[in-house]
């Protein structure tokens, strides 16, 4: 009979990619994974593989959870609501400390761009499965006329996702909440978003 596994797997990932999240790929060592995850290398290369396979593990966890983000107040809010709605839940009403580390897609589509084109391109395609989820919401919105149609609903949502580009990067310069929430607020104001 094979033995359980000494850790909850679940538990262990999210260590990881709290970790990588703060520090990024390059500057996260294996023995600083395997402290933060609370298992041996045994346990860590049976379960994970290497460090390559648990980061594209965390980026897909941390992809998901933001698109659900997404998704959860499309089903609640009106189109025009959400990338304030988003805004709020990943950037403006969380703790300093999260502000500050940015994003986790962003930061690998900016550390790794020219160092690792797989896990760039991941990374990419996360974030591109949140843009499509504003489009939708948008064509619906404008379809319903709740939404000006002058730009296209893939313009508006290309111009959230860059906002939201410009906020990760700005938080990692340890701006102002305020200054962030007047970045949101101006930004989504000349996008007729400001709902």
């Amino acid at each position: 009979m094979a033995r359980p596994p000494e850790f909850v797997r679940m538990k262990a990932l999210e260590a990881a990619m709290k970790l990588f999240w703060a520090r990024g790929y390059t500057a996260t060592s294996l023995p600083d994974l395997l402290a933060a995850m609370g298992i041996a290398r045994s346990s860590f290369y049976a379960s994970f593989g290497t460090k390559r396979q648990l980061f594209a593990e965390c980026l897909e966890l941390f992809g998901d959870r933001t698109l659900a983000i997404v998704d959860e107040n499309a089903r609640r809010l009106p189109p025009t609501a959400l990338p304030r709605a988003f805004f709020e839940a990943t950037v403006l009403d969380v703790a300093p400390r999260r502000v500050k580390q940015g994003c986790l897609m962003v930061n690998t589509v900016l550390e790794l761009a020219d160092v690792d084109p797989e896990l760039h391109k991941l990374a990419a395609q996360k974030l591109s499965a949140i843009e499509s989820a504003f489009a939708r919401a948008f064509q619906i919105a404008q379809q319903k006329g709740e939404l000006d149609t002058t730009r296209s609903p893939e313009e508006l949502a290309s111009l959230v996702m860059t906002i939201n580009f410009g906020l990760r990067v700005r938080s990692r310069q340890n701006q102002s909440r305020q200054a962030l929430k007047s970045i949101t607020e101006n930004s989504l104001s000349m996008l007729g978003l400001a709902a």
